[in-house]
């Protein structure tokens, strides 16, 4: 189940910019944990190429942080310790999708590059969301095509992205390693999505 407060934003931004270093960290600490090393994104270099857009989906909390603050008591000739709490607001990242938008080509292409979802909330419907948020930035499928490429032994993306619409189109052939194929999946419009 997802927590009431969650939001999907592009990043970076204004608003994020504090947390952007929070934000790069747990993306891709989710990423080595996902993933296989030969598929780990480089997420700072990737997010910042032209043609690149990263979307987070994520939480806000509040924390305690607890400071020891110091002082010298002029009266009783001795220094002084005590506690101060105050309230932080710490971003807490669900999932992300990578996604480039090209527009150059007749019909503009929106490929989707990477979609990682924390294991917490998987079966959440949080992927669908990250998918419905970049189609309606992208004008899929009525001004955009879409597409992507799945590992073919990863059954539950793939059981995902058919849900959502994509179509197989065909199997590419040593596309990560050799031995380890993928599905170049294309977006079909469903009417429940």
């Amino acid at each position: 189940m997802l927590p009431p407060n969650t939001r999907v934003t592009l990043f970076p931004n204004k608003k994020m910019e504090k947390f952007r270093d929070s934000i790069i960290h747990q993306i891709e600490t989710l990423e080595r944990k996902t993933f296989p090393k030969n598929e780990i994104m480089a997420i700072k270099e990737e997010i910042f190429k032209k043609t690149n857009n990263l979307l987070i989906a994520y939480y806000e909390v509040e924390v305690e942080q607890t400071e020891e603050i110091r002082e010298f008591d002029k009266r009783n000739q001795r220094n002084q310790r005590r506690e101060s709490y105050n309230k932080k607001v710490q971003v807490k990242i669900m999932g992300y999708l990578i996604y480039s938008h090209i527009s150059s080509t007749a019909l503009p292409l929106t490929k989707i590059l990477k979609l990682c979802v924390h294991p917490s909330y998987r079966r959440s419907g949080l992927a669908t969301m990250l998918l419905k948020w970049v189609f309606e930035k992208t004008g899929v499928p009525k001004k955009s095509s879409a597409n992507l490429h799945v590992d073919i032994t990863r059954e539950g993306a793939v059981s995902l992205y058919r849900k959502v619409g994509f179509k197989v189109v065909e199997q590419v052939i040593d596309y990560y390693e050799v031995g380890r194929d993928a599905l170049l999946m294309e977006y079909e419009e469903l009417s429940n999505f």
